[in-house]
């Protein structure tokens, strides 16, 4: 079906048929007016790509430049460079790769995901929190917290898809593209940004399945793949056939389902992984786990010898049941492999910030711990906030007198110049 190019109307059409498949749609991604509104969403101190152009050099011909991508992708004469491979290390240990794409390619990214984001929004389901207007990871956390306190239920499973990005599937991802899109460019587009590769060291890597992390257009089209796999599958088959109550929290590629009956999660558990094969896919082994969790496990683990209930991870918080007053609440609190990681990485960064001066040292310090105490700064989680402050307050104290072979500051000095700028420990959300 033929749809309005203007963004509003596109929007209403979605949510009023949100089943309609769309057949031209090339026009909404070479609009000129939508290529310029990406452009300026596009951050200044983003890595280069493989081009080594920012966004600096972009603007200095920005009408011209804006015009002829826009001619490119009208004839179907654009075609994405390959994403530049860097590694992060991961909170468990080894490195993630990570692909940066050229600062064109960022563009028409951006787009393109809004596009997607605007006819899949509407169908995505209430479990799903990634990478989603409005939905953050905080709201899947009250969402967990209601479902295991609130439903009373008593089993998880804790899951993780191994190298999901690394290992979605290019023929199942179009084809379930192909579900709500019959534009057969946009459909060419979106295989070429699939099919881009990958430059490492001078050489390139061509792309059969994957799409690399860092890409703008990959957490929707991730969204889109486990929507199909997991979500639907979840809620329209699997949990309709459960004895008890049974729910699922998505964030991305990791999830937990939570359940009321054992016989039904021990169920899910093995049914995942039959599902998951069918897309070339599979569980993570050391991040998947299945636990008794709920207000009934602290008597039902203690009669089964067990000193108390296991522990689960999710979304960078370590999941507890604790007992107040006799009663079982839900605790969190850090993560304790994502603390040792933040903390080693604030310490290679402070320790290359020297030769920057102190001030580049105190504005890294106070926007990194701003960052971690807005995401971190959860009720129940107030010791795990306090140790980390603790902990980057002396990190800082190191670095900082290690930037001449005299000390900066003593500590009475040190604790006066923090006193007025340094992020104080607070709880930010409630949950």
């Amino acid at each position: 079906m033929h749809m309005n190019t203007q963004p509003t109307r596109f929007t209403q059409g979605t949510q009023k048929q949100p089943q309609r498949r769309y057949t031209s749609l090339m026009g909404m991604l070479f609009n000129a007016a939508g290529l310029t509104e990406s452009f300026h969403r596009q951050p200044r101190d983003k890595a280069e790509g493989v081009d080594g152009v920012g966004k600096a050099d972009y603007e200095s011909n920005l009408v011209a430049n804006l015009a002829d991508l826009s001619a490119r992708l009208r004839r179907m004469g654009y075609r994405p460079k390959p994403a530049k491979r860097v590694y992060i290390p991961k909170a468990s240990g080894g490195q993630r790769p990570l692909g940066i794409p050229s600062f064109e390619d960022r563009v028409v990214q951006d787009r393109l995901s809004r596009i997607l984001q605007m006819i899949w929004e509407p169908e995505f389901r209430e479990c799903s929190y990634g990478f989603r207007p409005n939905k953050s990871a905080h709201d899947a956390l009250t969402r967990l917290n209601h479902i295991i306190v609130e439903e009373r239920t008593q089993w998880v499973v804790e899951a993780d898809i191994k190298g999901f990005f690394d290992r979605v599937h290019h023929q199942h991802l179009v084809r379930f593209v192909e579900h709500r899109i019959g534009d057969s460019n946009l459909l060419r587009v979106i295989q070429r940004f699939l099919k881009a590769g990958i430059l490492e060291d001078g050489m390139f890597y061509a792309s059969d399945e994957g799409t690399p992390q860092g890409g703008l257009v990959s957490p929707v089209l991730a969204n889109i793949y486990l929507h199909y796999v997991l979500d639907l599958w979840f809620e329209q088959r699997f949990a309709h056939g459960c004895q008890g109550k049974a729910y699922l929290v998505r964030y991305a590629d990791d999830f937990v389902g939570c359940f009321e009956c054992e016989a039904d999660a021990r169920g899910f558990e093995q049914a995942l992984k039959a599902r998951l094969a069918q897309f070339a896919l599979e569980v993570e082994p050391s991040k998947t786990a299945l636990l008794r969790f709920g207000d009934l496990a602290p008597a039902l683990c203690k009669r089964e010898g067990d000193r108390r209930p296991r522990t689960f991870n999710f979304l960078g918080f370590t999941h507890y049941i604790a007992l107040k007053r006799g009663r079982a609440k839900l605790g969190r609190k850090t993560q304790r492999e994502r603390v040792r990681k933040n903390l080693k990485a604030l310490g290679a960064r402070l320790q290359a910030l020297r030769t920057e001066g102190t001030r580049a040292m105190q504005e890294y310090v106070r926007l990194h711990l701003r960052g971690h105490i807005q995401y971190f700064g959860v009720r129940g989680n107030s010791r795990s906030v306090r140790t980390y402050v603790f902990h980057v307050e002396r990190l800082l104290f190191k670095w900082i007198n290690q930037r001449s072979q005299r000390p900066s500051f003593n500590w009475p000095q040190y604790h006066d110049w923090i006193r007025n700028w340094f992020p104080r420990p607070r709880i930010v959300h409630a949950l």
